[in-house]
């Protein structure tokens, strides 16, 4: 059939709609209008509604006010201008519709099964005709000739309420009943053989899964901001959190998922939405890293070269770069400046320059700037303890670093560090005339758990008042910082969902991954940590990660550039490939892979990112700094984030002895040696 032009909706679909709303969700889901696209052309019911304890269902509705009887193929109607038309039995209508609808549930091996000798729909489907506009006893006289099938057609009566909707639904003269109720997989295919929108892609455009209907919402979720004072019937099904206000005027969700759980991939669709469906406001999607900027525009078909005004993708220090381009100069890299100028320090520590970094910028952040305001604060929960005489020593450094800073500015020359430039740009956005001060209607982020309180100051700023923040979070793969979201000045009580289902991995990569959060008492007893749920959908299984023990150094370059030739050779894509390193010395070792077109990194710039094969190698000094448990849990997360990045393939290695830390990984995985054949090189 053809699909009929895009009409507005009638009176009698608007009650549907909000009826078809209000029926339970647990069980039940719709979809207005949906272009089924079959072999042969392509129709549109005005509704498909899906239960997952009955099967699939396609309503007809028609304003139809007076009817002067009819037969199977066409009705007399009274129009509007007091003839009387003959107009296509609605029953067959939706019966054409069903059939086209059951041709596309063809294409899916997974619906069907055998039965009585042949290939049958594992549910059923039925159809409804609804008329809010006539009696049931009207009805009920057709039903008496043979017009229409007994409990198929409803009236006034039956759109009352969803209550009444229900009820008539449950009492359709279905074929059969499931046995049980249909699975989440099935119930997704269904979803996306009805709407092809939710289709998910892989980097080269092969089919991958689904969204969920949870993550269908949050992508779909309305900005009040954007909305006109009656919302339209035609919303989206809302989220079961409320939209509370915040004192700043912002509406607030906070998307917190396990690794995998497809975080990013609802807030790129978000995005994508808000912008077509919103093309005259604008929208931000800020990133901790240029990685995942870059990622996320590929994912949405964007040009970096050519941006869009309305879309700007990007990561939180290229936009303050932006903002200060007037007087920016290159931040101090504050590692470098310690590793330089407090060897002697971060050795009688026994500390690395990353950690006592991070003390620093932690200290910038809480504006502890003076002796007595450091060496009195609490400390409690900043990941590691120190005593007195450490904490002197410290401030000592500190105290030096920040001399230094002030020589620099003095001289004209480069004076801030990277955790200095969040507090530069606030200064600067302070101007209300500034052109970025409230200019964007939402603000999203990723991987929210590593923004600082700074930063969020920094973004409110840019937001219009009343906008939205949209936000997504894994504090489980908390690289930088440890911030939680009221210490950042946001309130998301009542504002958080939670995406519990690692579907990018698979089942034997995220029990190994996992294992490492599940071996560290820090690390599993956190508040804000994601539950694991490996159970609800049936996830992908492939080989489990090996975990392999090389004799030395050069025997696992030897080993790891093996198995990438090879992946290479069996005609594995270069992007598909990834090696992940935990330190840059380690990154330096494997840079030459990237000749190939392999991804080469350090842990902190792969967030977000996934690849089909990942190589984690050199981790048997990823541990060496740690001399506490607070720090032996960030090394872990490093850790844990760098093994979540694959979606089928995960070789870890390490030359010497394994670290105790990673000694979870054992039971999980599959461990061997390498055996370097000699003479080959």
């Amino acid at each position: 059939m053809k699909v009929a032009p895009s009409h507005r909706p009638t009176a009698g679909e608007k009650r549907l709609f909000a009826l078809l709303n209000g029926l339970p969700k647990r069980e039940f889901f719709f979809r207005y209008e949906p272009q089924i696209v079959t072999a042969v052309g392509a129709s549109k019911p005005d509704f498909v509604l899906v239960s997952s304890l009955l099967g699939v269902l396609v309503i007809e509705v028609k304003d139809w006010r007076k009817l002067s009887g009819g037969t199977q193929e066409a009705i007399a109607v009274h129009t509007a201008g007091g003839s009387i038309e003959k107009l296509p039995n609605p029953v067959l209508q939706a019966e054409h519709y069903a059939y086209d609808l059951k041709d596309r549930f063809a294409t899916r091996a997974e619906l069907w099964e055998e039965r009585k000798g042949r290939q049958a729909l594992k549910f059923p489907w039925a159809v409804l005709v609804a008329l809010p506009f006539i009696p049931q006893s009207e009805i009920a006289r057709f039903e008496a000739v043979g017009i229409w099938p007994r409990g198929v057609v409803i009236g006034a009566e039956g759109v009352r309420d969803s209550a009444s909707l229900e009820k008539a639904v449950r009492e359709l003269p279905w074929k059969f009943k499931p046995e049980r109720p249909l699975s989440l997989d099935m119930l997704d295919i269904i979803r996306e053989l009805i709407d092809p929108s939710l289709r998910v892609d892989d980097a080269g455009g092969s089919p991958i899964g689904t969204l969920t209907r949870q993550q269908e919402a949050l992508v779909r979720e309305p900005v009040s901001v954007l909305l006109p004072k009656q919302a339209s019937l035609f919303s989206a099904e809302s989220l079961p959190s409320s939209h509370e206000q915040l004192i700043e005027n912002a509406e607030v969700r906070l998307v917190r998922g396990v690794a995998g759980s497809g975080k990013t991939l609802v807030l790129a669709r978000r995005a994508f939405r808000l912008h077509t469906e919103y093309p005259d406001a604008r929208f931000l999607v800020l990133t901790f890293n240029t990685e995942l900027a870059r990622d996320i525009r590929e994912r949405l078909g964007m040009d970096a070269k050519t941006p869009d005004a309305g879309l700007e993708i990007t990561n939180f220090h290229k936009l303050c770069r932006h903002i200060l381009i007037d007087h920016w100069l290159r931040p101090i890299n504050a590692r470098r400046w310690l590793s330089d100028h407090a060897a002697p320090e971060l050795l009688a520590l026994k500390l690395s320059s990353a950690v006592v970094a991070e003390e620093l910028a932690w200290r910038r952040e809480r504006n502890l700037l003076t002796d007595s305001a450091y060496l009195t604060a609490d400390r409690k929960g900043r990941g590691y303890a120190l005593d007195s005489e450490r904490r002197t020593l410290i401030n000592n450094m500190f105290n030096r670093y920040q001399a230094d800073k002030q020589r620099r500015r003095a001289a004209g020359k480069s004076w801030f560090d990277w955790d200095d430039v969040a507090f530069l740009v606030e200064s600067e956005l302070e101007r209300a005339d500034h052109p970025l001060v409230g200019a964007y209607e939402s603000i999203l982020l990723d991987e929210g758990q590593d923004f600082t309180p700074s930063w969020l100051r920094v973004i409110k700023r840019l937001l219009r008042p009343g906008g939205a923040l949209f936000l997504c979070d894994d504090p489980s793969q908390s690289i930088f910082h440890n911030y939680n979201w009221l210490q950042k000045g946001v309130s998301v009580i009542g504002r958080t969902v939670q995406l519990r289902v690692p579907f990018r991995s698979t089942m034997e990569i995220s029990e190994a991954a996992h294992s490492l959060i599940e071996a560290d008492d820090i690390l599993r007893g956190a508040e804000e940590r994601s539950e694991l749920d490996l159970m609800a959908y049936e996830l992908g299984r492939g080989p489990l990660p090996a975990l392999v023990a090389c004799p030395d150094a050069a025997s696992e370059m030897r080993f790891v550039s093996e198995q990438v030739a090879g992946l290479l050779a069996d005609g594995i894509l270069p992007r598909q490939i990834a090696v992940l390193c935990h330190a840059y010395d380690q990154f330096l070792r494997w840079r030459h892979l990237s000749d190939r077109g392999v991804y080469v990194q350090i842990f902190e710039r792969v967030k977000g990112l996934e690849f089909v094969n990942v190589f984690v190698p050199g981790l048997g000094s990823a541990f060496d700094d740690a001399h506490d448990a607070e720090t032996v849990a960030a090394v872990r997360r490093k850790v844990f984030t760098a093994l979540t990045r694959s979606r089928y393939r995960l070789v870890i290695s390490y030359h010497g002895q394994l670290p105790a830390p990673l000694e979870a990984l054992v039971p999980v995985t599959f461990s061997e040696t390498y055996a370097p054949v000699s003479g080959v090189r």
